[in-house]
């Protein structure tokens, strides 16, 4: 668990435990109506000082987490939340629901906060983590992957199967996944999912690798290989996230986190653009074009354009 979330889970406040305590929960509403709290989820708080410093999808996560530990659901959380306890990255808005379990196949019902998905499987692949019930990585996966787009199965799968290491951190297999949606019998949005399947690399090391790697496959280019090392005009190594054979062009993703975007260290920051830059100058000394892209670049006509004029070879 992430040191933000297990801080943010230390101030949540549950309407049991202060009626429980005070024999009342009008401090809650009052609290509430102040705004010093916020509502995650039926009986389940979090103090607006403690949520100021968070993501929405840490704010999601801490709910899922909360609502489970809260135990009134009485279900394994599933699908997207369960995806966040296992810590696979999401694509798209933190979602306002719980995703819970259903207890058999007709099940399936939603509401505001909570929404049940209906199963023939309610106690299979059913696990543990930091105390809370959920289903099993595997079968997260197949659910997941299943329901979702291409990219966001993609993402979900990379991470899943990444070859560096991640410590402490959950892994699986493409065949585990495999297997559990056979055990579950998955039909709908089983071609998606193993459309995902046959093209999930675990080479690429970050959610905007993954989606980069679909865009290229959508839009005709080539295939890149992945974490390929240059020599630039100094003699130095460096691996590049994209390389294509029988090309002089490496490509790469820039998450802004590693320019200090999230950070208040403007120093870091500067440090991290200017080394970036160095590195850059000496790959493009040693022969070797670069074409690089952020979040922003991530839809298909910017991506395309950026593409076609870096010189990506299409099929």
């Amino acid at each position: 668990m992430r040191p933000e979330i297990r801080r943010a889970l230390d101030h949540v406040v549950f309407a049991s435990a202060t009626r429980a305590h005070s024999g009342s929960s009008g401090g809650i509403t009052r609290a509430v109506r102040a705004g010093e709290l916020i509502p995650l989820a039926p009986r389940v708080y979090l103090p607006s000082s403690a949520a100021g410093s968070l993501a929405p999808r840490d704010v999601a996560e801490v709910r899922d987490r909360a609502s489970a530990l809260e135990g009134a659901s009485l279900r394994p959380l599933a699908r997207r939340s369960a995806a966040r306890v296992w810590g696979i990255p999401l694509l798209g808005p933190a979602d306002e629901a719980v995703d819970l379990l259903g207890w058999n196949v007709g099940a399936t019902r939603r509401g505001r906060h909570r929404r049940y998905w209906g199963t023939q499987h309610p106690d299979a692949m059913i696990d543990q983590r930091d105390g809370i019930a959920l289903t099993s990585l595997p079968r997260t996966l197949a659910e997941l992957c299943a329901a979702e787009t291409f990219d966001a199965a993609l993402v979900a799968l990379d991470w899943a199967i990444r070859a560096w290491a991640r410590d402490g951190e959950p892994v699986t297999t493409l065949d585990e996944v495999r297997e559990a949606a056979d055990a579950l019998r998955i039909v709908r949005g089983r071609a998606r999912l193993e459309r995902a399947l046959a093209f999930a690399d675990g080479r690429s090391e970050s959610p905007g690798e993954s989606v980069s790697r679909a865009l290229l496959h959508r839009l005709g280019f080539i295939a890149p290989e992945l974490q390929v090392e240059t020599v630039g005009r100094s003699g130095r190594r460096y691996r590049c996230d994209f390389g294509w054979a029988g090309s002089a062009l490496v490509g790469e993703f820039d998450g802004m986190v590693k320019y200090g975007a999230t950070r208040s260290d403007a120093r870091g920051a500067r440090d991290a653009i200017v080394a970036e830059k160095v590195r850059e100058d000496d790959i493009r000394g040693g022969g070797v074009g670069m074409v690089r892209c952020i979040w922003r670049d991530l839809r298909p006509a910017p991506f395309a354009s950026l593409m076609l004029a870096a010189g990506v070879p299409r099929r």
